[in-house]
């Protein structure tokens, strides 16, 4: 049995979909909206998205902070400006948005999405 590497893109948007619990449509804005890049199939005429198990754990990370009331637009904020972050930045009731800010920088897929800005 092959195992693959969590780099490796290999999930189609709506397998993504069916995981994160959102819909494709909601992927696809992700992409619109520079918050990831997913792989693009070229051996088939559409170009079908595929994404990594890195990327699956990057959309998580983005959810959960949309949870808790981040927008997109701050998002992207966060991902481009990189944030130098500590307690006078956010109040103490938002240490689990801080933890996740943190989980974006130190992600793989963050310097990936560096390189294409």
């Amino acid at each position: 049995m092959t195992i693959l590497a969590k780099d490796v893109p290999f999930y189609q948007i709506s397998q993504v979909s069916k995981l994160l619990g959102i819909t494709s449509d909601r992927l696809r804005t992700y992409e619109e909206e520079g918050l990831i890049k997913p792989y693009r199939a070229k051996h088939t005429k559409d170009g079908k998205r595929l994404f990594s198990l890195e990327e699956i754990e990057w959309l998580e990370i983005i959810r959960e902070l949309i949870k808790l009331g981040v927008t997109i637009p701050v998002i992207r904020i966060i991902i481009s400006s990189k944030i130098k972050i500590g307690k006078t930045f956010i109040k103490e009731k938002d240490e689990t948005i801080i933890k996740l800010i943190e989980k974006l920088y130190s992600h793989p897929v963050y310097k990936k999405l560096l390189t294409s800005m």
